[in-house]
């Protein structure tokens, strides 16, 4: 069944990015425009609740209501207060600054997994730190004695990480491969998570291939539905089959494809009062909504108590 897609917000200017549902609307970025935003899906009204946000990216909110962004332009993890305010996670990974987080996901133990790629828009202010000499996942977490963030790297064989997910048991780590200019190749990757937190050898669930205009788009966004199954953002008009939403099994069997009306599918997450609609960004500055798609959304539990 082909689904019904409805643009229900933009163009912005420029892409919007991460996206998550609060339990009543969806919150998404508008990276270029370095605003956040809220979609009110029972009156269709979209209201600005953040701006100057230094093209914040992805984004994940905990039960607890605290909602983190990924801030391309200042090369951080932030933590988004409700008083508008920003706290920066300030850490550095053996002393240096992180390249430019793209996406993030919490675990129940209230850790930080998020992508870490480069990117061609340089940050704000003076560039004075260079790029980390690689592009990896990384995990936030907390000091066991002083409660401060510190960085743990956790992939030695990314080129250009752009989303990431966990599955609902939290022993798989999905990342996917999403850069066309890199030089690396384009994968949905699944890594075994071991009982002290450690990646294992991944298991390529698809790689993106490339026709005679050149390699295609990876992916650039990934969520998982009730039953487990990857929801993948990729693809671009410009290679390949065009720009796609993948349903990928834990064991890498494309279940479906799904045209998108846009280009270049950014995120995704399931949304409604009963997690059964898909809302997507794009890479032209809409926000999307496919209804009765035959797919419910994943419930994740996580604490509600992590790390002060």
């Amino acid at each position: 069944m082909a689904w019904k897609f409805e643009r229900v917000a933009g163009p912005f200017e420029g892409p919007t990015g991460g996206i998550v549902w609060d339990g009543e609307t969806i919150l998404f970025a508008a990276i270029l425009e370095s605003r956040l935003l809220r979609y009110d899906p029972g009156g269709g009204s979209v209201d600005e609740i953040r701006r100057f946000t230094n093209r914040t990216n992805g984004l994940a909110l905990t039960p607890d209501g605290r909602l983190y962004g990924c801030q391309e332009g200042s090369r951080r993890v932030i933590e988004i207060k409700a008083d508008g305010s920003a706290a920066a996670l300030g850490a550095t990974l053996d002393g240096h600054r992180i390249n430019f987080p793209s996406d993030l996901t919490i675990d129940r133990a209230g850790r930080i997994w998020f992508s870490d790629p480069y990117h061609h828009l340089a940050s704000h202010g003076p560039q004075i730190f260079p790029n980390l000499p690689h592009a990896s996942v990384l995990r936030l977490d907390r000091h066991r004695v002083t409660h401060d963030w510190i960085v743990e790297r956790l992939t030695f064989d990314t080129v250009a990480p752009r989303c990431i997910t966990l599955s609902a048991d939290e022993r798989t780590l999905y990342v996917g491969e999403g850069d066309a200019a890199s030089e690396g190749p384009r994968q949905l990757r699944a890594y075994p998570v071991d009982e002290t937190g450690r990646l294992g050898s991944p298991l390529v669930l698809h790689s993106f291939g490339c026709d005679h205009r050149g390699p295609q788009r990876g992916a650039e966004g990934l969520c998982l539905d009730a039953d487990g199954n990857i929801i993948v953002c990729a693809g671009s008009d410009q290679t390949g089959p065009g720009s796609l939403i993948y349903i990928v099994s834990p064991t890498g069997r494309i279940l479906e494809t799904q045209a998108f009306p846009d280009d270049c599918p950014m995120r995704c997450a399931f949304g409604g009062e009963g997690l059964d609609e898909l809302y997507v960004t794009s890479g032209t500055g809409n926000l999307w909504r496919a209804r009765q798609t035959g797919r419910i959304g994943l419930t994740r539990i996580l604490s509600r108590t992590g790390p002060s």
